[in-house]
């Protein structure tokens, strides 16, 4: 049976036992210590408290990163605006990356950090793998840019500090889905009965979404609007999961005809088998389990992730002609960088096929003046 003190001394709790007798505990949040040595009601007892609570404040002040560490700076940024305004699956893999780094570099003192210091730390994370480093460095400066920005480190550490290459033989990350292979899967997700799995495809593949879109995009986000002639068209309006970034766009004909051909059986427009909204970890297991079945029988590549649907949309606008605004509008994009990028690869394929027209002019030409010195 739990007492209340009737001494006034705080964080004292009292425990009757079935024997009569009372035993004294300190309590404070989640820490519980005792049975108390001193008597209660004695002078004693509040400085027992006293020392109790003083060792603890010891403990907390040796577990609280210094101001002017890196650690210190990491504590800043999980309480910065730009933390807090993630979304929370992402706030939880950056509290991962940034609770490592703490117990790798913590105690560093700002002063310490320079390019070679950053360089460094980069060559030890580098037997990690190259996108684990990559991560890794840019949470770091993520972290360290307050100190940057307000002269405590003195120089920018990352200024010309290049990427960690990834292996010559490596695959390439988030392959982008072919047409091929996008209609395979959606037809085997169809044919084992898995309509929400196909509707997630289709969600990445034509409308371009980040797997947390994907994931909790609703019903409610295919509305209908009318054009600048006042004709009716179905569009698109949501606000995305990671960047918050407004989503206002004309659904794809291909993804209405798709939605319009599958069931509707939960309030979001993608759903796992028990007809709820995914979860990104399940939705990337889903769709590695069927791109394995796919690669087994030769109507895929290996390692197909659900990011390679967006990489494919994000190249096909490119293709078509789509300015880095217009990218950046229909993939929710914060900056150009991204359209950027598929833009110049969409302008080196369209290089390489002019290329090939001039080659394959030069050996038709040479074939026909071969023909016509045999005639001859």
């Amino acid at each position: 049976m739990i007492e209340r003190p009737t001494d006034k001394v705080k964080y004292v709790q009292r425990i009757r036992r079935p024997d009569g007798t009372v035993d004294l505990y300190f309590r404070k949040g989640g820490h519980r210590e005792g049975p108390l040595r001193s008597a209660d009601g004695s002078p004693e007892l509040q400085a027992e408290v006293n020392a109790i609570l003083s060792r603890l404040a010891r403990t907390q002040a040796a577990q609280t990163p210094k101001a002017g560490t890196v650690g210190g700076a990491i504590e800043r940024y999980r309480k910065s605006a730009d933390f807090i305004g993630l979304a929370l699956s992402t706030q939880v893999e950056y509290g991962r990356l940034l609770k490592e780094i703490e117990l790798d570099v913590g105690d560093v003192r700002l002063a310490e950090v320079d390019k070679s210091w950053v360089r460094d730390l980069r060559d030890l994370w580098a037997p990690r793998g190259h996108k684990a480093t990559n991560d890794r460095v840019q949470m770091l400066k993520n972290v360290l840019k307050p100190a940057v920005e307000d002269d405590r480190i003195k120089t920018n550490p990352f200024s010309g500090l290049k990427k960690l290459a990834p292996p010559h033989d490596a695959d390439e990350v988030n392959l982008a889905w072919t047409d091929e292979e996008v209609d395979a899967f959606i037809a085997l997700a169809l044919k084992r009965n898995m309509p929400g799995l196909a509707r997630a495809v289709a969600l990445g593949r034509w409308g371009g979404f980040r797997r947390g879109t994907i994931c909790n995009i609703p019903l409610s986000a295919r509305i209908i609007a009318q054009d600048d002639d006042g004709l009716a068209q179905r569009r698109l309006y949501w606000t995305t999961e990671k960047r918050k970034v407004l989503c206002d766009k004309r659904e794809d004909s291909r993804l209405s005809a798709f939605l319009e051909s599958t069931p509707a059986k939960a309030l979001t427009i993608a759903y796992n088998q028990r007809g709820h909204p995914w979860k990104v970890r399940a939705l990337n297991q889903a769709v590695t389990r069927l791109a394995i079945a796919l690669a087994e029988t030769k109507r895929a590549r290996p390692n197909l992730t659900p990011h390679g649907l967006r990489h494919a949309r994000g190249l096909e606008l490119a293709y078509a002609g789509a300015s880095d605004a217009e990218i950046m509008a229909q993939l929710e994009h914060t900056t150009e960088r991204a359209a950027r990028i598929y833009r110049r690869q969409a302008e080196r394929r369209r290089m390489a096929d002019s290329g090939q027209d001039r080659v394959d002019n030069v050996v038709a030409l040479k074939a026909e003046r071969k023909r016509s010195s045999n005639g001859a």
